[in-house]
């Protein structure tokens, strides 16, 4: 699969199709997304269909894949194997770290999570598990320096790789989505071998 993200208008929703593990994680929940850039920032928005909904996470920095999780892994540059894996709750909470797999991880530093906003339809204030009220949205910039080890100053043109995903491992019913398949014995989104290419569209 090849994806161009369009500049500065939404993509169409894109859907998190893929149920990679059926026989121990059959949960689909309804999740999409969309993205755009304008050069200087990346935009996604998700809308996240689920049974029941959690964020107990709000400390920047702190693991956040336990609650109701959206996620994006983002390699920037295909020749390069290191990934960033971007990960938020409900609440806007930021996971951020570098890697090249999932036991290699430079946690991102308090000025770089501090760049990324995201502003969840769900409030400010952590909650436990609860039945979802409908669909909950998460809006979300990332400024291309906040990419702190990579040197890119504008998405614009950029060829690189990326998945995303939708989990929520602390659920009482797990859920393991993504949007580009991932052929693994087990749940694993630590896999930039089945990251999909993603280009960016120039201005105009």
């Amino acid at each position: 699969m090849m994806f161009e993200v369009p500049f500065g208008i939404p993509s169409e929703p894109q859907a998190l199709g893929c149920i990679n593990w059926p026989d121990a994680f059959p949960q689909k929940p309804d999740v999409c997304f969309s993205i755009w850039h304008d050069g200087a920032s990346l935009h996604l928005r998700y809308v996240v269909i689920e049974p029941t909904v959690r964020a107990e996470e709000g400390t920047p920095g702190n693991f956040v894949y336990k609650d109701s999780c959206v996620e994006f892994f983002f390699q920037p540059k295909p020749g390069d194997p290191h990934y960033y894996n971007f990960e938020w709750n409900p609440l806007g909470t930021l996971y951020l770290a570098w890697r090249t797999g999932r036991d290699d991880a430079e946690l991102a530093p308090p000025e770089v999570l501090s760049m990324v906003k995201a502003k969840g339809s769900l409030g400010s204030v952590p909650f436990t598990e609860r039945e979802a009220e409908g669909p909950w949205t998460l809006e979300i910039e990332i400024p291309a320096k906040a990419l702190w080890h990579s040197g890119i100053e504008s998405f614009t043109g950029l060829s690189s790789r990326a998945n995303f995903y939708k989990c929520g491992d602390g659920l009482t019913v797990p859920h393991y989505i993504t949007w580009a398949p991932i052929d693994t014995p087990r749940p694993d989104y630590h896999r930039p071998e089945f990251f999909a290419p993603v280009t960016f569209a120039p201005a105009g």
